[in-house]
């Protein structure tokens, strides 16, 4: 997930880098979901494409947060689909707080799936985008079907429609 992760990232800094506006190396992931979401792309991307991607980023940054910012730990324990069950222990709002998430080995597994497919869809618009500005001719690109891979990916990482995804959280008093 974590390589996923880091190509988002990059496909978005390039596309960023072609209005002549190059991010920071360094910016985290959520701070170049956000930065992409605000910029005006002019006549690169369409408006409504950049919002319903950025929207789709957003909800996989949350997750990826998540993830990354716990101490996890596989459970004894097993669901009731014989699925085992993994305890993710991360900082909470405050320095009094935890955050406890539970998943599953298989939520985990969907969930990195989900960061594949979405990083080479990102990859690849931004492919076509460069070439498309370095050729200055117009390529022809499917923007709605970019969207459209990126929103159906993100979509299996909801309660449905795929039953393997579970994911729960709550904040703990120390």
């Amino acid at each position: 997930m974590t390589s996923s992760a880091i190509q988002i990232k990059n496909a978005l800094g390039s596309i960023l880098a072609l209005i002549g506006t190059p991010p920071p190396a360094n910016q985290p992931l959520w701070r170049r979901v956000d930065v992409f979401a605000r910029t005006d792309l002019k006549d690169l991307l369409r408006a409504d494409a950049q919002t319903d991607i950025a929207d789709c980023l957003r909800v996989l940054v949350s997750l990826h947060n998540r993830l990354t910012d716990a101490r996890w730990e596989i459970s004894t324990a097993r669901d009731s689909a014989g699925r085992d069950i993994l305890t993710g222990r991360g900082s909470g709002i405050t320095t009094t707080t935890t955050t406890t998430t539970t998943t599953t080995t298989e939520s985990i597994e969907l969930l990195a799936e989900v960061f594949t497919t979405v990083a080479d869809a990102l990859t690849s618009l931004d492919t076509r985008l460069t070439a498309q500005t370095v050729f200055t001719a117009p390529i022809p690109i499917s923007m709605r079907a970019y969207v459209r891979e990126i929103q159906a990916s993100t979509a299996r990482i909801s309660a449905h429609p795929d039953p393997a995804w579970t994911w729960e959280s709550h904040l703990d008093a120390n």
